[in-house]
């Protein structure tokens, strides 16, 4: 309110002489003080004639001035007085709805200058946790709310990964850093939201110009009702009946609170068109791979061809890909831990790039891999073979062990699907949105999963040009296009679709190339985002309706002499908080 004090002292002045003016009737008082305190006003109007622009201010001072020349010094006083107050409201409305992004800000947690990533960093309970890092030691709950929306705390231990802006809660954690300051996720999203309030939308422009125009309409009304009244109330009522700041001051509200709403959700839109967008999506292209999948495999399946048992299979297994790096080796380790099964040792081992690898243990030699290594060695498949099949269906990838002789078992393994994934689709199918499924992997495997989260389309051996051109084809079809990824691969697509989605942990490229980021990676988010984007735009065309109306309403009634230019100006101000008002309350829906 501070910033406000020179407008509260004219709003007092006015009043002030608007009493005096009442108890002590004369034409000094009520004069000196529109003048005065309308000074700011009168300045905003003789700024638009100079350049050529048309404003409400320029229409009210025209009013209010025509009030002073035919003898009605209280009305003009009056009518100060309205749009002084009506217009301190608005700004504080206004700032109230630019706070909400530039205070996030104010969150961001002050790192040392000499602090660099690979450093370790101890947080205290209470304390924000400075850096983006990997925890090394501790256990604690962390309020990730800022940056992810999440209402409830999430626990953490090691190796979990934690962001900075966030609270530790209850626990002491080191955390070894991997960005600091601008570098940092909520670093990102503070630059993202800075820069929103610098641009403008299309819709913004549009604001602007109906409301230059609606000027012309009030300007023009008010001629005509003096060309034909002759009657100088009706003039001056329906030039300030007429208001356009519901729609100029009002529209950029509304956008600043559907961003800052999308915020609280966890959303980082990267500016108002993108609202525009998301509003009139209609279709919406997933990547599987770290998008619809966590990007973690795991074996969803153990089994014996040949009477092994599968404790023995998977000590086998696991003893033959103990040292491998590769994500099926990780995944089959992984599951031979949660048996406590420890891999053994082996006599001798081959790697064989693109088939697998062989070892020998107790003079037997054995073979890991897919079936072509089993079927370049002569090695009867025909036990595996329906097996093989219905993994081939399920969009899983097999690993098979054997010896010399046999087939001896294998492993299914699949990418883990995110467990909301299934919901988000439905979620967008809701609003009616067509998704479609698009990867780079093998076809069989997307067509899988596309059809075990019902997408409507699943498209498969896409690499990022063919994803590119996938989505120049939907655009030139007429759709207007969501794009949703998370890796170096999706950039060229991220940037070509009406909107790109990143997801949280994306890389940095990805990051710079999408238009919106999920920062808690949850894709029911996507259908959030959209119902926002709609809630803005459906507010921000009844503002353009109402305000039209409102306008269209109060020169008609102003030309058949039943508004007063009292009344004109209590219906202008009324209606411009009304609509402000509208798109204010933005920030709280839900």
């Amino acid at each position: 309110m501070k910033h406000h004090l020179s407008d509260l002292i004219r709003i007092a002045a006015a009043a002030i002489a608007l009493g005096l003016s009442l108890a002590f009737p004369g034409i000094i008082i009520p004069v000196a003080a529109t003048l005065i305190c309308g000074y700011p006003m009168f300045k905003e109007a003789f700024d638009a004639i100079r350049e050529r622009h048309m404003t409400m201010e320029l229409s009210m001072s025209i009013a209010v001035l025509a009030t002073l020349l035919v003898g009605q010094y209280t009305t003009g006083l009056v009518i100060t007085l309205f749009v002084l107050v009506a217009e301190l409201l608005e700004h504080l409305i206004v700032d109230r709805g630019r706070d909400a992004l530039t205070g996030i800000a104010a969150l961001l947690p002050q790192t040392a200058q000499d602090l660099q990533p690979g450093d370790t960093v101890v947080v205290k309970p209470g304390a924000h946790i400075p850096v983006d890092g990997i925890v090394l030691r501790g256990n604690s709950f962390v309020n990730q709310a800022a940056i992810t929306g999440e209402s409830l705390p999430v626990e953490k231990g090691p190796n979990s990964e934690v962001l900075a802006g966030t609270i530790n809660q209850d626990g002491v954690l080191e955390v070894i850093a991997t960005s600091i300051g601008k570098e940092t996720i909520f670093g990102r999203i503070i630059g993202v939201m800075e820069s929103i309030q610098k641009t403008q939308s299309p819709i913004e422009k549009t604001a602007d110009k109906l409301a230059a125009r609606l000027v012309y309409f009030a300007l023009g009304g008010a001629l005509i009702t003096y060309l034909v009244t002759r009657n100088i109330n009706a003039t001056i009522s329906a030039l300030v009946v007429a208001g356009a700041c519901g729609v100029a001051a009002g529209t950029p509200l509304a956008i600043l609170a559907g961003i800052g709403r999308a915020a609280r959700e966890g959303l980082v839109i990267k500016g108002g068109v993108y609202l525009e967008q998301l509003a009139q999506a209609d279709t919406v292209v997933l990547d599987k791979t770290g998008t619809l999948t966590l990007n973690k495999a795991v074996v969803t399946d153990v089994t014996s061809f040949n009477g092994i048992d599968k404790s023995t299979l998977l000590q086998l297994l696991s003893t033959g890909e103990q040292h491998s790096d590769h994500p099926l080796a990780a995944a089959i380790m992984d599951a031979a831990r949660k048996e406590n099964i420890q891999p053994g040792h082996y006599d001798a081992y081959n790697y064989l790039p693109g088939k697998g690898l062989e070892f020998s243990r107790q003079h037997i030699k054995y073979r890991i891999g897919n079936s072509g290594l089993f079927a370049e060695n002569n090695i009867d498949l025909h036990p595996a073979q329906q097996w093989l099949n219905t993994a081939r269906q399920n969009g899983e990838t097999t690993v098979l062990i054997g010896n010399d002789q046999h087939i001896l078992g294998g492993v299914r393994i699949m990418d883990v699907v995110r467990s909301e994934a299934r919901e988000a689709i439905a979620d967008l199918h809701d609003h009616h949105i067509k998704t479609i499924l698009l990867s780079g992997d093998h076809t069989t495997s997307v067509t899988a999963i596309g059809k075990s989260l019902h997408v409507d389309e699943a498209v498969g051996n896409r690499l990022p040009t063919g994803k590119l051109s996938y989505i120049k084809e939907l655009k030139a079809k007429g759709n207007n296009v969501i794009m949703v990824g998370d890796g170096i691969n999706d950039a060229p697509a991220l940037m070509e679709a009406n909107v790109g989605i990143a997801m949280g942990t994306s890389s940095n490229t990805a990051f710079e190339s999408a238009d919106m980021v999920l920062t808690n990676n949850d894709l029911r988010k996507v259908a959030a985002a959209i119902a926002i984007a709609k809630r803005c735009m459906n507010v921000i065309k009844f503002n353009f309706w109402g305000t039209i109306i409102v306008d269209a309403i109060g020169i008609v009634l102003a030309f058949l002499g039943y508004l007063s230019p009292m009344t004109a100006a209590m219906i202008h101000v009324g209606s411009e908080l009304v609509f402000i008002l509208n798109a204010a309350r933005l920030f709280g829906k839900r």
